[in-house]
């Protein structure tokens, strides 16, 4: 620091010089003398002029783990001088709008809920077309993202047109996928529990190992399906179609509901 800067004592001296009233000529030629007579600089003696009545504020706290922060700045807060906490919010306030955050965040907050319907009927729209742009392929095609979107914005999959496709792996729990179309498609190791797959055909259909606990296979078509280890817990499997399902065991039928009415291989009928 200068040696010629005066001190903080100094200032205040200097500062009760200054005409406080109404008249603010008299109060900017009362700042620029004092300014000359300390020789400093007009805008920095103006700046620290305004600072004369402002309360300090404490020190903000520190806390060691991340988890206490909004109890120890709660406490902090609540303990301080009424002036204080009235310094620190128009402090706070003043900043936040001349920086134009707070119209920003309002705008733009109110602008991302008004605007979500519409972005998700985006979405919708474009997830259905990759899968029916992907209807002529064997691959997955971006099937298996799209889908399990859609299915858990709770869109109705009913319908569904995916012959021959690779939907290994796929989430689609309490999906609503009656009528859908999937005679060959590679839907192993996935997970339609829960799913209603009423009416559903998955002739030659991959579905060993895929979960279809729960789920509801009314008068399915799964003829040829290779249902190896699949799980049929409380599926229901009224009037569905099983001739010619593969590694399929009395033991996993036995654990289905409605497996009596279900149509199956004269052989597996014997043994059931």
């Amino acid at each position: 620091m200068n040696k010629d800067t005066p001190n903080i004592e100094e200032l205040r001296e200097s500062f009760a010089r200054v005409y406080d009233g109404p008249d603010r000529l008299q109060r900017e030629y009362d700042l620029v003398c004092e300014a000359k007579r300390l020789n400093m600089e007009i805008d920095i003696y103006r700046r620290l002029y305004d600072l004369r009545s402002e309360e300090p504020i404490d020190p903000y706290p520190k806390t060691k783990n991340w988890w206490n922060i909004h109890t120890t700045w709660a406490k902090w807060a609540l303990h301080l001088p009424t002036k204080k906490k009235w310094a620190l919010l128009r402090k706070g306030s003043v900043k936040l709008l001349q920086s134009g955050i707070v119209i920003t965040v309002v705008i733009g907050l109110g602008r991302y809920v008004w605007e979500a319907p519409k972005r998700q009927k985006q979405a919708h729209y474009q997830a259905w077309t990759v899968i029916n742009s992907a209807l002529s392929q064997n691959g997955s095609g971006g099937r298996i993202q799209a889908l399990q979107d859609l299915n858990k914005d709770g869109v109705s999959l009913q319908g569904l047109k995916a012959p021959g496709a690779n939907l290994e792996g796929i989430e689609l729990e309490k999906a609503q996928l009656g009528g859908a179309i999937l005679q060959g498609a590679w839907i192993n190791k996935a997970n339609l529990k829960g799913s209603n797959l009423n009416g559903a055909r998955f002739q030659d259909a991959n579905l060993s190992e895929t979960d279809l606990s729960g789920a509801s296979l009314i008068g399915a078509k799964l003829i040829g399906a290779n249902l190896n280890r699949a799980n049929l817990k409380s599926t229901d499997l009224n009037y569905a179609d099983l001739k010619g399902a593969k590694n399929l065991t009395p033991e996993q039928v036995k654990t289905a509901k409605n497996w009596e009415t279900a149509h199956y291989d004269q052989e597996l009928r014997d043994r059931l």
